[in-house]
């Protein structure tokens, strides 16, 4: 049976779903090449796969999950996002109380060898509800009546609707109640401490309320209140971390100023991270021979997965990569942009901020372009808390782009059989 021929606009979107697979079934297989290359000197010569069979056992609980989420659909999250977010904050109140430490880090949840951390949770509960949130704003048409009533309504607090009418001001700051959830979420994991978990969790709300077009808070500023805020929030932030930030927070950010002059103590590991990359030259080492993981960088199969894959795969397999996170951002901004529901929009962008975001902040953080803030590299580094929510993340994502597709197709008046068929490759004829 010959493939139905599909309109511009239907096969683009095609190639969006076809791309965002193509990403991250590549991310994910490197990762798992890397996971056992950088971990198999770690097992105490019993066997060489211990980390990948643990590996691979998060694989099938994410795809397993991943599925669940492709079937619910997205559009379901939106009204559990006040119950994630709930949830979100009992774990981490739970990491404070009870939670297991590892390294001087107080960040999961567990008993015995089996661990959680609830960040990753966080970081998806937070995007779902900033989404719901500004879904909310556009479709009462920025009406200040109309926000009120629909909310007043929805909790059964409709007496409250004249005194919320009232408040202009708290209207006109819409903006800034958006953030609110993923403010206190980044606020709970900082006082793990995980001060890089906090920024990746909270910078991609705070895009997705950029791209909205609604405003932080009154839109009529004068430029000159703009600038003092700025500097102010500026100052206040540095004046907080000079007075209230850990030790070896500061140990990161004097190592990235000076690099060389403490090389060989607050500055091993990033020293570390530039020789291995370096040494692996354009064509690299070969896949398990690179030599940094035996005991010279630490951390090497975590937050400095991808200084053992430039060692080993040089600097082509390097760039790879780093392509592969470029790509899913740039379909994924596709999809946002093709999303005729807004929440599907909001959503597919939260996720793409924060998957293709996080990549490039490792990144740049192992090749010292940005201080150290112990982030994984998605998909890549060792974590099955991570891989699992990456890899929901990802279904999402692929679920708004498929929708989109499906609503193209339908536009063309195509079966849902004659759409699925043309998803499949040239050489799949049945």
């Amino acid at each position: 049976m010959l493939k139905p021929k599909l309109t511009v606009k239907t096969r683009h979107r095609r190639t969006n779903v076809l791309w965002l697979i193509g990403v991250f079934s590549c991310l994910i297989v490197i990762g798992m090449e890397n996971i056992l290359s950088s971990t198999f000197v770690l097992d105490g010569g019993s066997t060489v796969y211990g980390y990948l069979l643990k590996q691979l056992g998060f694989l099938v609980l994410g795809l397993l999950a991943a599925a669940g989420a492709w079937h619910l659909g997205y559009q379901r999250l939106r009204h559990w996002c006040g119950t994630l977010v709930f949830i979100s904050i009992l774990m981490l109140l739970a990491v404070k109380a009870i939670g297991i430490t590892v390294n001087g880090a107080q960040r999961w949840l567990g008993y015995g060898a089996v661990s959680f951390q609830p960040s990753e949770f966080a970081k998806l509960a937070a995007i779902i509800c900033t989404a719901a949130a500004l879904t909310f704003f556009w479709e009462c048409h920025g009406d200040q009546q109309a926000v009120v009533e629909r909310f007043t309504r929805k909790w059964n607090v409709e007496h409250l609707a004249p005194l919320l009418l009232e408040k202009e001001k708290l209207f006109k700051s819409y903006g800034m109640i958006c953030l609110l959830p993923a403010f206190f979420l980044a606020g709970l994991i900082l006082i793990q401490p995980d001060a890089g978990t906090a920024i990746v969790l909270f910078v991609p709300s705070a895009f997705m309320l950029f791209c909205s077009g609604i405003p932080l808070y009154d839109r009529h500023w004068s430029w000159w209140k703009v600038i003092l805020s700025v500097v102010v929030m500026l100052a206040v932030i540095g004046l907080a971390f000079y007075f209230f930030g850990h030790d070896y927070q500061k140990d990161r950010i004097q190592a990235w100023i000076s690099p060389k002059e403490y090389k060989k103590t607050i500055g091993y590991q990033i020293n570390q991270s530039l020789i291995a990359i370096g040494s692996g030259g354009v064509w690299g080492q070969g896949i398990g021979t690179g030599i940094s993981k035996f005991n010279y960088l630490p951390e090497a199969h975590t937050d400095f997965a991808y200084a053992i894959l430039c060692q080993e795969w040089g600097f082509l397999g390097g760039v790879l990569v780093v392509f592969l996170f470029l790509a899913l951002i740039y379909f994924g901004v596709q999809t946002a942009g093709s999303c005729q529901d807004r929440f599907g929009m909001f959503l597919a962008m939260g996720i793409t901020y924060s998957l293709g975001g996080q990549g490039l902040v490792n990144m740049a953080m192992v090749t010292d372009l940005f201080p150290v803030v112990g982030v994984p590299l998605p998909f890549i580094s060792y974590g099955g808390s991570s891989l699992i929510l990456n890899l929901i993340s990802a279904s999402l994502l692929l679920r708004v782009s498929y929708d989109n597709y499906i609503a193209a197709a339908k536009e063309q008046d195509l079966s849902a059989h004659q759409a699925r068929q043309a998803l499949r490759p040239p050489f799949i004829r049945h």
